[in-house]
């Protein structure tokens, strides 16, 4: 079936439950489920979800408040370069879905250059940060963690800074206050899978994206 057709399928999908659910995480299978406006919620089974209202952020309106210039100052961004240790860190947060199958497989998805983790040091200590896939111009957020004040917060903000010049989308996935006051809006499902469409068919711009820094 051409990806048009799918389109036109979830546009009458669910808005607020599962469009589907599997018995497990397939690696080949997530980048073209995320293509579609796809993703996994929940593991055993997973329930893949494409909601609306759906939350994305353009790099360009991200807002800066005064108080976390320090955090940008003081705290050493890095890319791609502890992802392992990243997404275990995400799922030290008591309501995860980041189960060890999603580590596993979303590190063989960083293997083959497909996620990639924006990592916050202090005294090169990991303190935070996010990570999410890049397909196209869409980069997928899925999961961002501060051990200190305002670390992910700085990863966010670098995210933008790093992807502003390559006419990127970030997929904040489900809308929330806090990303909300970060420069986040929400849009209906359909406008999101009519962005989708083009942006997922482009090429990123850069060729690696550990070296944007």
């Amino acid at each position: 079936m051409q990806k048009s057709n799918l389109y036109s399928k979830l546009l009458k999908s669910p808005d607020d439950a599962p469009v589907f659910i599997s018995d497990k995480l397939e690696v080949d299978f997530i980048p073209f489920a995320y293509s579609l406006g796809l993703f996994p919620w929940t593991s055993n089974p997973v329930t893949w979800w494409c909601p609306s209202p759906r939350m994305i952020l353009l790099p360009d309106q991200i807002h800066i408040q005064k108080s976390i210039k320090k955090a940008l100052k003081n705290y050493k961004i890095k890319l791609d370069q502890n992802f392992c240790d990243l997404i275990k860190l995400c799922a030290l947060r008591k309501k995860t879905w980041i189960s060890k199958e999603f580590i596993t497989i979303y590190t063989q998805l960083f293997e083959k250059n497909i996620a990639h983790s924006v990592e916050v040091y202090e005294n090169d200590e990991l303190i935070g940060g996010l990570y999410g896939l890049i397909i196209g111009k869409v980069f997928f957020g899925e999961s961002m963690i501060s051990l200190k004040k305002d670390a992910s917060k700085t990863a966010l903000i670098k995210l933008c800074e790093i992807l502003k010049p390559y006419d990127f989308i970030i997929d904040c996935q489900v809308p929330n206050e806090h990303l909300k006051f970060m420069g986040a809006k929400e849009i209906y499902k359909k406008d999101f899978l009519k962005i989708l469409e083009q942006k997922v068919t482009f090429e990123s711009g850069f060729e690696n994206f550990k070296n944007l820094l």
